[in-house]
């Protein structure tokens, strides 16, 4: 064995050391110290980590591999230190935090090199290459974007197995599409029998009742209250009964959801992304318990989620033949639909397209003035949607609280876990906006309790003493603050057990109809009472943490976890085009920090786009193997 052999050996060996002491500075954390140190399960993950590093350093690493890997291994290892401590002790301030993250962080940047290395490993030669290559793929984009169109070439044999052979060659782009629209519409079929007439919880009476008291505000969309309750006025015209109602609304978001998910699919295809990601897709967003509750339940996140992978997928193919796009005026207008339909289904759409603006200019550069006139069409249309429209329907402005969060609950936490370390004008300046009531009901994930006593409507006309307030207060208590907002969003970037538990039992999704009041109720009437109970054990307590490896896919952790791993590729792989894809999740994920509670619902948009994600890694390595076999 050679002298850089046996170095290399020791650096997996180490690496695989640190990790095992890393993994037990967290069980510390918990209070029980021994409780891997000393089992059989620490001597084989010891084995498997110097295994995985030793195949790592056997290729050499240059230098960039190495930045790359370290910057995410790094901020890895700092989310599962942090998040771990917050889950257990409320706090990322544990003496064994910051040696966990130093014995996790040589591991994991290992662990993140050897994914760029297989996914994106190009060497300077061959980038050097693909850059001469550019301009000769440019030209020829029109005539491959005619033939992806076209579902020429899917590169399918029967080898592939029989129905996926059926599937791509016995229907064209528009049969496909409608093939999956049936698929996706008939998979939710069962879950609708189970929670007939359909799962209305969450904001659900709230929104109805606005319109009911003559008191509709902006705090929910419009467009989406205005079909909750056109469709329960139909209901009730047809047959009397909120059930009826509730019934057409379920089916006309199962027709939403399914038309829009079809376009996810029939995009793949089109793509010839591979067989067991496009088929699997289908079955991911049609039989994925996650995809069948949300299809079925009604609220905005379920239509707002399938509109938003609809726009990812407007960017890839903006990004692919942007010469095709900006020729085409049926295309741009379909553009700027999909961005009204964003903000019209959330609020929080108009800041996820805001945050895209000056990406998309970049991108589109040489198409800049067209790129800006599509962005001012959109804010126009939003200006109109809520000025002139609002204003002829009489809809009052949202409170000002819900973008508050984050500076009431820092304060409440100070309040509550260091009242004599604040001054009597700090405390006075806190109470003149939060009632002491809600000051009291303070929890670190939960931000509503707080959220209720907060004065809104006088924040919104003078903010200026609160907010000198909570600087004032944060200078001396900085940690806390860091604490408040990573407790009120570890949920999200976590990849552990971060579900809430409450008297109900573990909150992952509120699988009933809530009653808010008779003359909006909807009760849950199941004709699968079988199946209904299995989707209530998920939603109300999450059982599917008994299954390993599968409940990975409901960890909203899980999915921050490939959203970044997917950037960290692309920009490894020198794909800045494509990295355009990801400024929606950013602006949007940035948007879900500042809420008042991690869920579900509201990280449902990575959790549905996941198989566009996987397309991505899978394009930069068919491009990275491709390039190899030409320079071959």
């Amino acid at each position: 064995m050679s002298k850089k052999q046996i170095t290399q050996n020791s650096i997996a060996v180490l690496a695989a050391f640190l990790a095992v002491c890393g993994i037990n500075f967290l069980y510390q954390i918990r209070g029980t110290s021994t409780m891997l140190s000393n089992s059989v399960t620490a001597m084989l993950m010891f084995g498997a980590f110097t295994y995985v590093g030793a195949q790592f350093l056997k290729k050499a690493v240059n230098a960039r591999l190495l930045v790359y890997g370290a910057a995410g291994g790094m901020m890895f290892a700092a989310f599962a230190a942090w998040g771990f401590s917050l889950n257990y002790t409320d706090t990322i301030w544990n003496p064994q935090v910051f040696p966990a993250f130093a014995a996790l962080s040589p591991f994991f940047t290992i662990c993140v090199g050897a994914g760029l290395r297989v996914l994106a490993g190009v060497s300077e030669k061959k980038a050097s290459v693909k850059t001469g290559t550019e301009g000769i793929q440019q030209k020829n984009g029109a005539m491959e974007a005619e033939e992806t169109d076209g579902l020429t070439g899917v590169h399918m044999s029967e080898a592939d197995g029989p129905i996926a052979y059926f599937i791509a060659y016995s229907f064209p782009v528009r049969e496909f599409y409608w093939f999956c629209f049936a698929v996706l519409f008939l998979s939710w079929i069962p879950v609708l029998l189970a929670s007939w007439p359909g799962i209305f919880s969450y904001d659900c009476g709230w929104q109805l009742a606005a319109v009911a008291d003559h008191a509709w505000t902006a705090h929910h969309p419009i467009l989406h209250t205005a079909m909750l309750w056109l469709t329960r006025q139909l209901g009730r015209a047809l047959t009397g009964s909120n059930q009826a109602g509730a019934f057409i609304y379920s089916l006309l978001q199962m027709v939403i959801l399914s038309a829009l998910y079809a376009d996810v699919c029939l995009y793949l295809r089109q793509k010839k992304a591979p067989k067991w990601l496009w088929v699997g897709a289908l079955v991911f967003l049609g039989f994925h318990p996650v995809n069948s509750l949300m299809a079925l339940c009604a609220t905005k996140d379920s239509i707002f989620t399938a509109v938003f992978a609809v726009f990812v997928v407007q960017l890839l193919r903006m990004a692919e033949y942007p010469e095709i796009f900006f020729a085409s005026g049926r295309r741009q207008i379909l553009f700027c639909v999909n961005v009204f339909f964003l903000y019209a289904f959330r609020n929080n759409g108009l800041h996820t397209f805001l945050f895209c603006i000056p990406f998309l200019l970049w991108a589109f550069r040489r198409y800049w003035k067209k790129m800006l006139l599509l962005c001012v069409i959109c804010l126009g249309l939003y200006g109109i949607y809520t000025g002139p429209v609002y204003s002829a329907l009489g809809i009052q402005p949202g409170d000002a609280r819900e973008m508050c969060s984050v500076l009431m609950q820092s304060a409440a936490r100070v309040y509550n876990l260091d009242y004599q370390g604040l001054t009597q004008e700090q405390k006075e300046g806190i109470l003149a906006m939060i009632d002491e009531e809600g000051l009291n009901t303070y929890m670190s994930r939960f931000a509503d309790p707080v959220k209720a006593y907060f004065h809104g409507s006088e924040f919104a006309e003078n903010p200026t003493p609160f907010l000198k307030t909570w600087v004032s207060v944060g200078m001396t208590h900085k940690k806390m603050y860091i604490d408040s907002f990573l407790a009120g969003t570890f949920g999200y970037w976590y990849p552990g057990n971060a579900i809430e538990e409450t008297d109900k039992g573990k909150d992952y999704f509120e699988y009933d109809c809530k009653e808010f009041r008779a003359d909006v109720d909807v009760t849950m009437e199941s004709k699968i009472p079988v199946l209904s109970e299995f989707y209530r054990k998920i939603g109300n307590e999450a059982s599917f943490q008994k299954a390993p490896v599968i409940a990975a896919t409901f960890n909203l952790g899980f999915y921050t976890w490939l959203w970044l791993f997917t950037i960290l590729v692309l920009l490894y792989a020198r794909q800045w085009k494509q990295l355009i894809v990801m400024a929606p999740f950013t602006g949007y994920f940035l948007t879900n920090l500042l809420g008042p509670v991690v869920k579900m619902r509201y990280h449902y948009p990575f959790i549905a786009c996941m198989p566009l994600m996987l397309y991505l890694l899978w394009r930069v390595y068919k491009e990275k193997k491709s390039q190899a076999e030409t320079d071959f």
